[in-house]
């Protein structure tokens, strides 16, 4: 793949939404247990925080780039997100949120430190996230000719 400032932008706009993704997990794990030590209510509620705080963020990004090309459009931006939603939504779903829970649930019930936890679940998620979401605009770019 070759490293354009497209894909040098694709990524940060994922780095971004992840910083999101993780300040948001880690600040509702954390709360989560203090409230209530559960593991299963502190890894949900650590999912939640992430699902939230990545949309924020990422959107944040996304819009922050197009400007800055003078390629900001409610059309452009409806048909980015018409591309990469709904793989992101899967690749999340199946993968990387799943990922998220048992990590941060696995750590939760051995050291009882939820921020440890939720970080490494957060970040074990993101890694996975952040290669499939690379192969997909890989695949998109090359076989499709669309670029994110």
């Amino acid at each position: 793949m070759s490293l354009d400032q497209r894909t040098i932008d694709f990524n940060k706009e994922i780095l971004v939404g992840e910083i999101g993704a993780l300040v948001g997990a880690v600040l509702l794990g954390f709360v989560a247990f203090f409230i209530h030590k559960n593991p299963n209510i502190v890894s949900t509620l650590t999912l939640i925080g992430s699902i939230v705080g990545g949309s924020v963020s990422w959107w944040i990004a996304r819009i922050d780039d197009e400007k800055r090309r003078n390629e900001f459009s409610i059309r452009k931006l409806g048909r980015d997100i018409s591309l990469y939603t709904p793989i992101a939504l899967l690749i999340a779903l199946l993968i990387s949120y799943p990922t998220v829970f048992f990590v941060t649930h696995a750590i939760s019930m051995r050291i009882r430190f939820d921020f440890l936890g939720s970080l490494a679940g957060e970040l074990s998620g993101f890694i996975l996230f952040l290669a499939f979401m690379n192969s997909y605009r890989y695949i998109l770019k090359h076989k499709f000719n669309r670029i994110l």
